[in-house]
């Protein structure tokens, strides 16, 4: 019988060519945006208070220029209606459609607009393109060497020396 001893390392430990092929490994396994539901909830939640309906989306950063959401929304859906008839979230998330955080920004990039521009379609316009770029740069930072690191830490993930996780090669 042969005994064979290996070195495991913490993502830390890891040197910086390492460190970014743990990083690969990970965004290469099958890596999710972990709140793109909770954000769809939000946005489609939104659109309910508006009498709108989500028609289509699509949300990658590898084509973030191809991202879009796309309502039903025209002219004729806003008319009549004033910025106060729309719901003002209270701090404390009481009254919020489905209480994640996307809500507040949605909410308050309409009020926002609203009351500079007077514009209802057009405040509801920019909350979803603001919701949609909260939701890229939210999944941006999720695929970041700086979250991934946390990540590790926080979840104590060990390593071989080149980046492989040590839990692949434990046998």
């Amino acid at each position: 019988m042969k005994t064979k001893t290996i070195s495991i390392y913490t993502i830390n430990e890891l040197d910086e060519r390492a460190q970014e092929k743990a990083h690969h490994d990970y965004l290469s396994s099958g890596f999710d945006y972990v709140w793109l539901d909770e954000g769809m909830d939000s946005i489609k939640a939104f659109c309910v208070d508006f009498r709108v309906d989500l028609v289509d989306w699509r949300i990658s950063t590898y084509r973030r220029g191809d991202s879009y959401i796309e309502t039903d929304a025209t002219q004729e859906t806003f008319r009549g209606l004033k910025p106060s008839d729309i719901r003002r979230l209270d701090v404390l998330g009481a009254n919020w459609p489905t209480g994640y955080c996307l809500d507040a920004t949605l909410y308050e990039a309409f009020h926002d607009y609203a009351s500079k521009h007077g514009d209802v379609k057009g405040a509801f316009d920019h909350a979803i393109d603001e919701g949609l770029r909260y939701l890229l740069n939210d999944m941006e930072y999720q695929e970041s060497m700086e979250y991934f690191i946390e990540l590790a830490e926080i979840n104590e993930w060990e390593y071989l020396e080149d980046g492989s996780q040590a839990w692949r090669c434990a046998a």
